[in-house]
Formats: structure tokens, sequence, C-alpha cells
């Protein structure tokens, strides 16, 4: 019988290990097939004018040059880059300053009609009114060609203010009580108590606002008809499906110039990052804990 057991435990040690190895290698490869086309991108932006002519797909760098970068910088793309940032920066601050409070009150068992509310703001996950009514409304409102049309209508996401407010409800109402009962109202008790205790999932859905507001494109489309306004994405589909003379070089965009327009849609991302990431895991893990 012992000889059995320990067998199986071989077995399954074996079998482990080979899950290992298989796991390693797959994931291996997953990270070449992510990080490869990214560092193109980069190998591309410094690359000489003759380097990347002919559809070349620079693995190796064969040159370094900033004279790519130079021209995104002294072209209308930084405009476009600048009308992101606006929108991205003022968008995220909005949608945390209604996220937050909303996840907040949600999160208090003592609200009155909670259950309803909760069914309220669940049905927006299930139902969408659709592009074409949400279209009728932006212009009923006359904010065609403005940029808060890129943005009031997706001050809340119902994906955050759910995880907001599960990760609010996982702090004890001890603290809250005790904040109570030394003079503190649901105000002063949010931003004095919950907030400091929330901030790996303040961190997490404030990158989800970012990023969603920074790559936002199919509404942009819709709602802006001024090129002044124009967001990096929109003028950077134009410009990989498109050669144009708007930097300055006749008709041709090089591929170096394209890849450095792309970094430029990558760089606030790429810099917030690393902020937000110790906060990421921690605070995605205990906002999906369910009520």
């Amino acid at each position: 019988m012992s000889r059995t057991v320990n067998s199986n435990v071989i077995k399954e040690s074996a079998a482990r290990k080979v899950f290992r190895v298989f796991n390693v290698l797959f994931l291996t490869l997953v990270c070449f097939i992510v990080v490869i086309p990214i560092w193109n991108v980069l190998i591309t932006s410094v690359a000489e004018d003759k380097d990347v002519m002919g559809g070349v797909y620079l693995i190796i760098p064969k040159s370094f040059t900033l004279k790519s970068y130079a021209r995104v910088l002294n072209s209308g793309y930084m405009r476009g880059f600048w009308n992101s940032l606006f929108i991205a920066g003022v968008g995220t601050v909005v949608a945390m300053l209604i996220t937050v409070p909303m996840g907040y009150a949600l999160a208090q068992r003592k609200l009155v009609a909670r259950n309803f509310f909760m069914k309220m703001v669940s049905l927006t996950l299930v139902f969408d009114a659709g592009i074409m009514p949400l279209y009728v409304l932006i212009r009923t409102l006359g904010l065609i060609d403005n940029s808060w049309s890129l943005i009031l209508p997706f001050a809340v996401s119902t994906f955050n203010l759910i995880i907001v407010k599960n990760f609010m409800m996982s702090i004890p109402e001890s603290f809250v009580e005790s904040a109570s009962l030394d003079g503190c109202n649901d105000l002063m008790a949010l931003v004095w108590i919950v907030l400091p205790m929330s901030v790996p999932i303040l961190a997490a859905v404030t990158l989800f606002y970012f990023v969603s507001f920074w790559n936002r494109y199919t509404e942009a489309v819709m709602f802006i008809n001024n090129s002044a306004r124009y967001t990096l994405q929109v003028m950077l589909r134009a410009l990989i499906y498109q050669s144009d003379g708007s930097l300055g070089e006749g008709n041709i965009v090089y591929e170096n110039t394209k890849m450095a327009v792309m970094v430029l849609g990558m760089l606030p991302v790429m810099i917030i990052y690393p902020f937000v990431q110790r906060h990421f895991v921690s605070g995605l893990m205990l906002g999906g804990v369910k009520e």
C-alpha cells in the first residue's frame, strides 16, 4: 500500500514538473509574441530613412537617429497628442470624482433602496442604447466638435463602479463607525478613512479610465469633425493607412516617422503604469470580492 502511495506521489511530481516546463515555454512564447512588435516599433522609430524603405521589418538596429521624433514634434501630430492628453486627463479626473463617491454610497448597507440602485446600475452592463441614440443625444446637447463629447458620456464605467463598490464593502464598518463617533460625516469618513485604505483599487481604476479615454477612437470619428480637435488616435490611423505631406516631407511619410507617432501614442500609459502596477493586482483581487 505504501509503495502504491509513493509511486502516485512520484508520478504527480513528474507531471507537475512537465506542467511547469510547458508553462514556462508557453509563457516565453507569449512574451516574444507581445514584445517583438513593440521592439520593432522602437527600433524602427530611431532608424534612418534609408533603413526603413521597402517595408523592412527591423529587429536588429541598423542605425540610430532622432530625426523622426524631430519631425513629429514639429508637426501637427503634437496637437493631436495634446488633445488626447486633455481628454484622458480631464476625463479620468471627472470619472473618478463620480465613481468613487457613488461606489462608496452603494457600499453602505444602510442605504435606502440600495438593491434597487444596484440592479439599475447592473442593468447597464446588459443593455446599451446604441450608437445612433448616443449621437442624437450629443447633437441635441450641442457637443458636436467639442472635446467634452468624448468625456461626459463615458464619465462612469459600470465595471469600474462595481469593483470600487466591492472593494469598499471589504473595509470593516468599525473604521467608519469610529470616525462617526469622532464627529465625522459621510464625506469626511470617505476622505479621511476610506480613500487612504482604497489606494490599490483607486490606482487600478484610474489606470482603466485613463487608458479608456486615451484610446477612444470610434466616438472621436463620430463626434469630431474639426481637424484642429482630432485626437492622436484618429490622426495615427490616417497616418498608418495613407501617406500625406502633413509632416513637411512632400508626399512621403517614412515608416520611422509612423513608428515615432506610435511611440508618442504609447508614452503616457508607459509613464503611468510603473507608478500604479504595484497596486494593480491587489486592487483587482480585492475589488473582485462579491458581496
